[in-house]
């Protein structure tokens, strides 16, 4: 649930970036792709690697610390998400951004590394499966539609950019939803991570 609801936070919040960029500031496509392209690019490869150097550290050997680093970067960055969506500053949107977009590519990594270690050897597959399956439901359908039709709502009928900067602002604060889970797993990952490894399936009668 923590990479579900990380997904619906994050790349739910990015689907409609773009167009919150156009029509708030005015914006044409090239100068809004010009905006976010380099954040993804830059900001994107920088998340990834910085994640996979802080998880190699011997450390993190310890699951919890694993969830406790989600947790403090998840809940962080869901400040800036907020605040990206209620400024009318551009220049503040964009610092903003800068610090939230990466973090829809640093929780992946930790996830599906704790999804690895938690399953039995002979389910990680479907593991795996599961926490995809549910991650782009809600990233893919439940983010891209439910932002649409509240944005519609909330303009009577035809989205504009108050309406739309109303519906991320109620995506935005799932951040803390996602770091819940977190916090809730890392009471319990060690039990969880011990029954994993004494995992034995039955000899077949």
């Amino acid at each position: 649930m923590t990479s579900g609801v990380s997904s619906l936070w994050g790349w739910g919040l990015i689907w409609w970036t773009p167009a919150f960029l156009m029509r708030t500031y005015g914006l044409d496509v090239g100068e809004a792709g010009a905006v976010l392209g380099p954040i993804h690019l830059v900001g994107g490869i920088a998340a990834s690697l910085g994640t996979a150097w802080v998880l190699s550290r011997p450390a993190m050997r310890d699951p919890r610390r694993v969830l406790w680093v989600l947790i403090l970067g998840v809940g962080f960055t869901t400040l800036p998400s907020i605040l990206a969506y209620a400024t009318h500053s551009l220049w503040l949107a964009k610092c903003m951004l800068w610090v939230f977009i990466p973090a829809i590519y640093f929780y992946i990594g930790p996830c599906m590394g704790l999804l690895q270690n938690l399953a039995p050897h002979n389910m990680r597959s479907m593991f795996i499966a599961w926490s995809l399956l549910v991650g782009n439901i809600f990233n893919l359908v439940v983010a891209p539609q439910a932002i649409g039709y509240l944005s519609d709502w909330f303009g009577g009928g035809h989205g504009d950019a108050a309406s739309l900067r109303l519906a991320l602002l109620l995506l935005a604060p799932a951040g803390f939803w996602a770091t819940w889970h977190a916090y809730r797993a890392s009471r319990t990952v060690m039990s969880d991570v011990k029954r994993a490894r004494g995992y034995a399936p039955s000899a077949p009668q």
